[in-house]
């Protein structure tokens, strides 16, 4: 890894700083600047807001409006909370529209019918998915609400006593929302209707038994156009049983259907440690290389957690719809919940639960490698979410 690589790929000639929102269970939302100093990177903080609720857990950046959306998880509850807030021009957050909710939003995305926007949201405690139309305005409108239950707990009955919808992934074609649920061990799956942006359930995809379907990812060739079913693969990471499993994705006639044709553990076919956890999952902004944060198994010392890469591309550099294990890089710190690469390749920021920090790495996507510690910044409470801004 070579370091002035990164510096120059991040930075380029004249920009010297992006920004980084960050999730915080002590009910705050941080902006922080990454920069490059005489001394080297830092990260600081910009402002915060706690005007999303006590427990925010996710984050979603809507770039082309200048909007973050918020999830309050409501830990504590009777209810979550979605937010919306109007990004200013130095990365400060002015709360536009807020929303009780079922309890427990873990994780958000939005989607599109015709020239609408709307967004999905996979509910953990309250066992729902979630929809809502999204206004010019940033206002947002409740539309559906699905609510599951379990006529008996599952194979890990402390995690799997009640569905757990966990991750919510719009399809490469945007006509399909999927739910990961954890504790029912399945894959939800919804069209999406294109004249009213309505979610109508399809038959779930099952996992094994106690599997706990966490988050999951599409793959495309690179270079595909836009909308591109050829070679379509899903990728998902299942938290329970620590495994990456890969699907190839059938469509026909309003339909999508997932064939199995790959599964290991996230390390590459060996054991994991023991009270290690498979958390998110990522294809690189180049597109050839899956990554998946671990939780809990100390593979680089004591509270430091890893990442696991694995390669879509042969070693010509041709890109393929198989995946072969590269290893695992550091984390930096302990419980990297949600991690995001940075859109020139450059840089991983992670949020590192367990250590109340942002911590931003080096990565080289033409390698798969990662690099050093650039920045960390500690924060009030454990840190789940962060996202890269402008």
């Amino acid at each position: 890894m070579k370091v002035p690589y990164l510096i120059a790929a991040l930075f380029g000639t004249s920009s010297t700083a992006s920004k980084l929102y960050a999730a915080s269970y002590a009910g705050i939302v941080t902006t922080l600047e990454f920069s490059k100093s005489n001394a080297g990177h830092e990260l600081t903080t910009i402002s915060n807001s706690t005007a999303c609720g006590p427990n925010p857990s996710w984050l979603m950046l809507d770039a082309k409006d200048n909007w973050l959306f918020c999830l309050d998880e409501g830990l504590n509850g009777p209810n979550g909370t979605l937010t919306s807030f109007e990004v200013g021009a130095n990365g400060s957050l002015s709360k536009i529209h807020s929303l009780e909710t079922v309890l427990g939003p873990v994780q958000s995305q939005i989607y599109h019918a015709g020239d609408r926007k709307f967004f999905a949201v996979a509910h953990y405690t309250g066992s729902s998915v979630t929809s809502y139309a999204i206004e010019s305005s940033g206002v947002f409108t409740h539309l559906q609400t699905f609510t599951y239950k379990l006529d008996a707990p599952g194979a890990v009955p402390d995690r799997q006593e009640a569905p757990h919808p966990h991750g919510v992934i719009l399809d490469p074609t945007g006509q399909f929302i999927l739910v990961p649920d954890l504790g029912a061990d399945l894959v939800r799956i919804f069209h999406i209707n294109p004249s009213t942006g309505l979610l109508e359930p399809r038959k779930p995809l099952k996992v094994s038994p106690g599997a706990g379907p966490r988050h999951g990812t599409f793959w495309t060739p690179k270079g595909a156009r836009p909308g591109s079913v050829t070679d379509t693969r899903f990728y998902l990471v299942t938290e329970l049983n620590v495994h990456l499993t890969g699907y190839t994705v059938h469509y026909g006639n309003g339909t999508i259907a997932l064939t199995k044709f790959y599964e290991t553990t996230t390390f590459g076919g060996s054991q994991p440690p023991s009270g290690s956890s498979a958390a998110e999952i990522a294809i690189s902004p180049a597109n050839n290389h899956i990554v998946i944060s671990n939780r809990g198994d100390n593979t680089f010392g004591a509270q430091n957690d890893s990442l696991s890469v694995f390669s879509t591309a042969d070693h010509s550099g041709k890109y393929f719809a198989n995946v072969t294990y590269s290893g695992q890089i550091p984390a930096y710190g302990s419980f990297p919940r949600q991690f995001e690469i940075a859109p020139n390749d450059s840089a991983i920021a992670l949020a590192l639960q367990r250590n109340h920090r942002v911590g931003v790495a080096g990565w080289d996507d033409r390698t798969g490698h990662g690099g050093p510690l650039l920045a960390q910044k500690d924060l009030e409470g454990e840190i789940v979410c962060v996202v890269w801004g402008s």
